[in-house]
């Protein structure tokens, strides 16, 4: 199993609780100091609406690291709706277009395509016609995933984010209806502790799964929850079960980016040990 951090430009959870984001060369040279396997950024950090020589400051300070930023997550802004009435379906994949290849200069391999907030749509709209909309956007941006080398993880969100997709056995059904190789699944601790959804979904999902987030109790770094702990354990048991030993990323809330990081990185590598 390799373990990251989702940080960086834009992160929907600051690296630092209350306090200004970290520079970028800062953050990967804290993250290589802590053992991190990888980055994960979200996809406006590559500022797809933005020119070439906005875009290449960021290429030239992240190209100075071994440490990659292989996985991105937000990917498609609330401002390119892909279901609804007002959905703007080639809006969204010109949108596509320019994110995805700055995405891979800078060592992307996985893309998240949770977006609740362009994949919301009015209750009155209907679920049916919601998901065609949804199948239909994902196996276009499919082809324009492949050119670019990188896989598309549909992200189950929770009921309070999302109304398209809440379950991981619901976002495998969507895998199988694109029937892409390029467009796979993610599986979401926190959105999964909050549905209550069993972790043997993922065992079904099996292959499909291609990316993880995890946290502790409170979307906290693991490790550091005061409430409890989230079965860590139970979880990684399943991803072994499945012979998953690809990518797993905190996404969540730091208290101190800088001082938890590197004690959260063993804690994890300790709990999937402990998984065998």
């Amino acid at each position: 199993m390799r373990f990251g951090v989702c940080c960086g430009p834009g992160s929907f959870a600051p690296e630092v609780k209350n306090q200004p984001p970290v520079p970028v060369c800062d953050l990967l040279d804290m993250l290589t100091a802590a053992g991190a396997d990888f980055a994960e950024f979200c996809v406006g950090a590559v500022t797809p609406d933005e020119s070439d020589s906005v875009f290449d400051a960021l290429y030239r300070d992240v190209s100075k690291y071994a440490l990659r930023v292989e996985a991105f997550n937000s990917f498609i802004p609330a401002k390119y709706p892909i279901t609804g009435p007002n959905a703007n379906r080639q809006a969204a994949l010109d949108y596509c277009r320019r994110a995805l290849p700055r995405c891979r200069a800078l060592g992307g391999e996985v893309v998240v395509l949770g977006s609740g907030g362009a994949r919301r749509f009015p209750a009155e709209f209907g679920l049916a016609k919601a998901e065609a909309q949804f199948i239909a956007f994902c196996s276009e941006l499919a082809p324009i995933a492949e050119a670019n080398a990188l896989t598309i993880a549909i992200e189950p969100l929770n009921s309070s984010d999302d109304n398209l997709c809440v379950r991981v056995d619901h976002g495998a059904r969507l895998v199988d209806a694109v029937k892409h190789p390029n467009i796979q699944l993610l599986a979401d601790m926190f959105h999964i502790a909050y549905e209550k959804e069993p972790y043997e979904n993922m065992y079904h999902a099996g292959a499909r799964l291609k990316h993880v987030h995890v946290a502790d109790v409170g979307r906290v770094a693991p490790g550091y929850s005061t409430i409890g702990e989230e079965n860590f354990i139970g979880l990684f048991k399943i991803l072994r079960q499945i012979g998953y030993t690809g990518r797993c990323s905190f996404e969540g809330k730091f208290e101190n980016i800088n001082a938890q990081t590197k004690p959260m990185m063993a804690f994890l590598r300790k709990r999937w040990e402990q998984s065998a």
